[in-house]
């Protein structure tokens, strides 16, 4: 009897009609999408043993990060989706031209540090299909 009481007062409350002033195609539009790639020259630099893969959306007008995606001990072509759950605070939103840094580093860190790869795209909120090439090596 708990269970299906439970279930309808889920269904109703979940039902509502969203409040006004809310722009819904904000939140719609808040993901990126695509691939990372490792240019064929640099795959000998990847780290032997634990490695990170670091995905951070930026705005071009922020040094900032929107959102962060870390992956250890990826295997490459890496597919991504970052989202809404990937930002750093909630009060930010990956909308717009943003810029896409993929870095592949022994640290988890936020620094860039010699040794790491990185790769950098132009690109817009909501889009699939990017490509980020891993083409340079931090020395």
């Amino acid at each position: 009897m708990v269970r299906p009481l439970l279930f309808f007062l889920t269904f109703v409350l979940s039902c509502q009609k969203v409040p006004e002033g809310i722009d819904l195609q904000r939140y719609k539009n808040q993901f990126v999408e695509g691939k990372v790639v490792v240019k064929e020259e640099l795959k000998k630099f990847i780290p032997k043993g634990d490695f990170y893969l670091i995905v951070a959306v930026l705005k071009e007008d922020s040094p900032m990060p929107v959102a962060v995606l870390r992956v250890k001990n990826p295997k490459f072509p890496y597919p991504f989706r970052i989202t809404g759950k990937n930002k750093i605070t909630q009060d930010r939103f990956i909308e717009g031209r943003i810029i896409l840094k993929a870095r592949i580093s022994k640290s988890r860190g936020a620094q860039t540090k010699e040794g790491d790869l990185i790769g950098v795209l132009t690109t817009r909120a909501g889009t699939r299909d990017n490509l980020i090439l891993i083409d340079t090596l931090v020395k």
